[in-house]
């Protein structure tokens, strides 16, 4: 399942988080500037499966693209936000080992 429509307010909707074994639910919290994550204590960096984003209510989403994730911080016990670098969300390209026709990547 994708998430979208998640925007900076900490509506507490559900939202993925990439894991090894698939993806596992949490709580939406908003959005936090990248400068303040070393303060928040309990907290670990995870990617989110997310389909868009918007950082203010007024803006049009943003779509990612396939194997485009958003930084997110998963504060234990309550949820996650997504890392913002600015009025920006911090991405993580994630290339799979294998293309579309099931070819491997070549190692560089």
């Amino acid at each position: 399942m994708i998430y979208s429509e998640l925007d900076e307010r900490a509506t507490f909707n559900p939202v993925g988080i990439v894991t090894r074994e698939g993806i596992e639910d949490s709580y939406w919290l908003g959005t936090v500037d990248r400068r303040v994550v070393h303060r928040i204590p309990d907290a670990k960096g995870v990617l989110l499966d997310i389909e868009s984003w918007r950082c203010m209510i007024l803006d049009s989403y943003r779509r990612l693209g396939p194997g485009v994730y958003m930084v997110g911080l998963q504060i234990t016990g309550l949820g996650v936000a997504g890392v913002m670098n600015g009025r920006e969300p911090l991405l993580k390209i994630i290339e799979p080992e294998r293309d579309r026709l099931n070819r491997n990547r070549p190692d560089l």
